[in-house]
């Protein structure tokens, strides 16, 4: 458990019963195991508590009297595997309480910006949290971008590697990349519901003049990366759904080059087949039958006719 005390400055690395004073403002950065050692200090009611402690893929923005809670799913790609991950936000007058597993990046940069004594300055304590509120948001945003922006490399090269040559592996590999597209899509979508409902006047975001002054504009622009941040899905997905299109393609234009060169193959052949077939006839009167010299040339005939069939195609650029 990490505690920054905005007023006093001071920091706390472990939980002390004591530490909370209603007229001083916290950010409080918490485990999803350690949120019990706060719930009756805070006077976290019980729904929102339970929320806390199991994963679900909801996202939810609840008002109480005491505070707003903001639980919302983020999407990180690690190992090539979609990894998605449950963070809650309780927004009160007087503390933001972030909680969420130890190895999830938020707990990080919130971690950062206890280490780091993060100030706010000419800007009244009230204010200070919203300004961390929105500066938490934003970084979820940011990251979500990087994290597709991954997935979208990983889907070129696997669009490289499947023009330079098909195999049987690709068609795991295709399922495997629409699975997380599909995946972030769903995640990202209720996010809208957040960006829409956050410029709204009865939430605590915009409840005070002065913190609607500092942050209407900040919170605008929330809703703004939500958007574009949904729209980079929908694209990537399309994007992933398009590679079984191009391996279709790479896979009937490796078919067609094959028939072509039987076809090719036939070609060539078929004089040969004529020869063989008039020579195989049996007349009693087939002068060549005697001729010492009918065998070989006939052999010779049958090379040469090869060779100029397989010359004529290589010169049109067919073989």
């Amino acid at each position: 458990m990490n505690i920054l005390n905005l007023e006093t400055r001071k920091k706390q690395h472990t939980f002390k019963d004591d530490f909370y004073n209603q007229d001083d403002s916290y950010l409080i950065l918490s485990s999803t195991d350690e949120l019990k050692l706060l719930k009756d200090i805070l006077n976290i009611d019980e729904i929102t508590f339970k929320d806390c402690l199991k994963f679900d893929e909801s996202i939810k923005l609840d008002l109480f009297e005491n505070y707003d809670f903001l639980s919302v799913n983020t999407f990180e790609l690690i190992d090539n595997k979609a990894q998605i991950e449950e963070v809650n936000i309780y927004l009160s007058d007087n503390f933001i309480l972030v909680v969420c597993s130890e190895h999830h990046f938020i707990f990080e940069f919130v971690k950062d910006m206890i280490m780091n004594d993060i100030k706010m300055e000419n800007t009244p304590s009230v204010v200070s949290l919203f300004k961390i509120n929105y500066l938490i948001f934003k970084n979820i945003i940011i990251h979500e971008f990087e994290s597709l922006d991954k997935v979208e490399d990983l889907i070129l090269k696997l669009e490289d590697e499947i023009l330079e040559g098909v195999i049987d592996d690709h068609v795991q590999k295709i399922n495997h990349i629409r699975s997380i597209t599909r995946t972030v899509v769903k995640n990202t979508r209720p996010l809208l519901y957040i960006g829409d409902r956050i410029l709204k006047e009865n939430i605590r975001y915009l409840k005070y003049s002065d913190v609607k002054k500092y942050n209407l504009d900040n919170l605008q622009g929330i809703d703004f990366g939500i958007e574009k941040l949904y729209s980079f899905a929908l694209s990537t997905r399309e994007l992933a759904d398009k590679l079984l299109d191009i391996y279709s393609s790479q896979v009937a234009e490796k078919t067609n080059s094959l028939i072509t060169k039987l076809t090719l193959l036939t070609g060539i052949a078929a004089p040969l087949t004529i020869i063989t077939g008039i020579y195989g006839m049996n007349f009693r009167v087939m002068p060549e039958l005697e001729w010492y010299y009918g065998y070989p040339l006939t052999l010779g005939v049958m090379i040469f006719m090869m060779i100029v069939g397989v010359i004529i195609f290589k010169i049109k650029k067919l073989l």
